[in-house]
């Protein structure tokens, strides 16, 4: 839908992670196994929402942009008036 190019979407693609769910798994478990307080962990959390929350706003933002870009092309097209020695075919008025 946003019409990225190669290597648009990259940072979703692991290919040294040969097993992604135990990969997840020993992540996880790394995590949960931090020697962290209850407040440290609340910050963490906090952080990784507000990055979460931004990189929502980003793709929506991307998206809108698309989305707001295929709107005026198609307005530009459609209230394109004709016009003498277009090169566009259709457009040029005979005299």
């Amino acid at each position: 839908a946003m019409n990225l190019h190669e290597g648009g979407t990259a940072f979703y693609e692991f290919p040294t992670i040969d097993d992604e769910k135990a990969f997840k798994d020993m992540y996880r478990s790394a995590m949960d196994n931090l020697p962290v307080d209850e407040a440290t962990a609340e910050r963490i959390v906090d952080e990784a929402n507000d990055a979460f929350g931004m990189n929502m706003k980003l793709f929506n933002e991307l998206e809108g942009n698309l989305v707001k870009a295929i709107g005026q092309m198609l307005f530009n097209t459609l209230t394109r008036r004709r016009m003498r020695g277009s090169t566009e075919p259709g457009l040029a008025t005979a005299e």
